[in-house]
């Protein structure tokens, strides 16, 4: 085995041999012996390096074949799991079955009485419980985590509407004119409208004119503990209409009656009660 190394091709012996070809040859013939020499180093660089990549190529073939072994192995242990996993849910296990279907994932060189075999199966099948244990754990726990997340949120939205519907009734402490100039605030110019009051000029079922490029909208505004019932609402979209206006807000601090939200369905009438005030606008 040792003289086959030294006289290899790559071996030292066979180096050192080659080498001293090449010196006798440089001093022997010049200048052909030069260029004899730069011809043979030439041709034999180009064989190591053909050699070489002969080697890396066969390397790299080997190792995708075990990478396409091993992941044909993966899918079978994988289309085995869910064999188990469907009989564990059925509540009966059939070793035998699993045997014969799966025989390729058992090697027969290690393990070749029915025994091992089956302590090999009973393995994997205690593996698997553990595992869908371990991911029914963890799904009860993302599920619980979830709901005390929304619970959470929940409360904190319930907390914060009882908030704001708390600044709304605080507007009941406000002059009409003045509720007209916070809904005129807080409302429409926050949302880029241009807005003039009306009160001043007595302009009957109009409080604030609202313009926004090629928009013309009218808004009603009234400070109300009540509720606000269809006939105003019907007033205000006949107002509209003889406007000719796009849109019409009607903002009030108190309830809409179940017929006011019905004769505003299906109209261009935005209506902004109490709740909503406390959702969008506090």
């Amino acid at each position: 085995m040792g003289h086959k190394n030294i006289f290899a091709s790559d071996g030292c012996l066979a180096q050192l041999v080659f080498f001293v070809f090449v010196l006798i040859c440089l001093f022997s013939y010049p200048p052909y012996g030069l260029l004899l020499g730069i011809g043979i180093l030439f041709i034999r660089f180009q064989l190591h390096k053909k050699k070489k990549l002969e080697k890396q190529k066969i390397e790299l073939e080997q190792v995708q074949k075990e990478m396409d072994e091993e992941e044909k192995i993966n899918k079978r242990f994988d289309e085995m799991d869910k064999v188990i996993n469907s009989m564990i849910k059925k509540g009966k296990i059939d070793k035998n079955f699993i045997k014969t279907q799966f025989a390729d994932l058992i090697p027969a060189d290690i393990y070749s009485s029915e025994k091992e075999k089956d302590n090999l199966i009973d393995e994997h099948i205690k593996r698997r419980l553990k595992g869908l244990a371990y991911e029914e754990r963890e799904l009860r726990k993302h599920e619980a985590d979830t709901f005390m997340a929304r619970s959470y949120l929940q409360r904190k939205k319930i907390q914060t509407l009882k908030k704001n519907l708390r600044q709304v009734d605080d507007l009941f402490d406000l002059t009409p004119v003045e509720f007209e100039k916070w809904v005129k605030r807080n409302i429409f110019e926050k949302k880029d409208w241009e807005v003039t009051e009306t009160k001043a000029t007595g302009d009957g079922g109009i409080d604030l004119i609202l313009n926004r490029q090629d928009e013309h909208s009218i808004a009603q505004c009234k400070r109300f503990k009540k509720t606000v019932g269809e006939p105003l609402i019907r007033d205000f979209y006949g107002v509209m209409i003889s406007e000719g206006v796009s849109k019409g807000y009607f903002v009030t601090t108190g309830l809409f009656s179940l017929s006011a939200l019905k004769f505003a369905e299906g109209k261009p009438i935005e209506m902004i009660d109490r709740r909503v005030l406390a959702q969008k606008y506090l």
